[in-house]
């Protein structure tokens, strides 16, 4: 079984038109009025989803784990005419590998998870450092809250290829730990004319469900205020259909499936 960042199969992640589009329009509304000239995404991955920044006119810097995915990185900058600074790190030793201060620091794609919640605070605490003075701290990341709720075993996404000559089917199986942590696996099986083809399974990481209610916490004990609470369920497409919504994120909580949060150091 291949692991899901030794794979390509996040190369192209939010590389279409389409999506570099709405995430820019996304950003703009949320970083709309806001101080900030530097931004730095410490999980950068592929760079799909922090590409629409520097097209925002932001100067972006970026740190992953996955030094396969900063190569993509960098070539996908690169390709749209931005130099970018990228360093190998995780979240746990960032603070040390970072040289800068930054206007707001960001983590894209449910990435903060892959560490334990103490292991999130303590990111907290040292992101603050970091930080330049009432500047912003944003993640998106799952609800876990619902995640918990539901603890799905499996799910069926939405087919990759649905054509008369092939179908290319995408599946999510769920592996719950003892201490609710989940290990997923992305099961592909594509049919050809009828028949079964072949089935590729690839694993991702293991997650550690943080709650809304936990990450607010943190950020309130480690001196940042919460600043607003965005429903991105539009910006993942597989999570925004036949869901009804009033706009208001509180009352929406329990039918949004990925959220961000942007908080601001004090």
């Amino acid at each position: 079984m291949m692991n899901l960042y030794d794979t390509p199969a996040l190369f192209e992640q939010n590389m279409s038109s389409e999506q570099q589009k709405k995430f820019m329009e996304y950003y703009n509304q949320v970083f709309s009025g806001c101080s900030i000239r530097t931004i730095h995404d410490c999980s950068i991955g592929a760079g799909g989803s922090t590409l629409p920044l520097a097209k925002l006119g932001y100067q972006v810097s970026g740190s992953d784990l996955s030094a396969t995915l900063l190569n993509k990185a960098k070539e996908h900058f690169n390709a749209s005419g931005y130099e970018i600074n990228l360093i190998q790190s995780d979240f746990r030793s960032l603070h040390k590998n970072l040289t800068d201060t930054y206007d707001c620091i960001i983590s894209t794609g449910n990435s903060l998870p892959h560490i334990n919640n103490e292991e999130v605070e303590q990111f907290v605490q040292k992101m603050h450092t970091k930080i330049n003075d009432n500047g912003l701290l944003y993640i998106d990341i799952r609800n876990w809250d619902k995640l918990l709720e539901e603890k799905p075993i499996f799910k069926a996404r939405d087919p990759f290829i649905m054509t008369a000559e092939q179908h290319t089917s995408l599946y999510l199986i769920y592996n719950w730990h003892d201490d609710m942590s989940v290990n997923f696996v992305f099961a592909t099986s594509t049919d050809m004319h009828g028949k079964h083809e072949k089935l590729a399974l690839v694993n991702a990481p293991t997650y550690y469900p943080l709650r809304y209610q936990t990450y607010e916490n943190i950020l309130s004990k480690n001196g940042f205020k919460l600043v607003k609470c965005y429903d991105v369920d539009y910006l993942w497409s597989s999570f925004h259909k036949d869901e009804s919504k009033t706009g208001d994120f509180k009352e929406d909580y329990d039918n949004i499936s990925w959220y961000a949060i942007l908080a601001q150091k004090i």
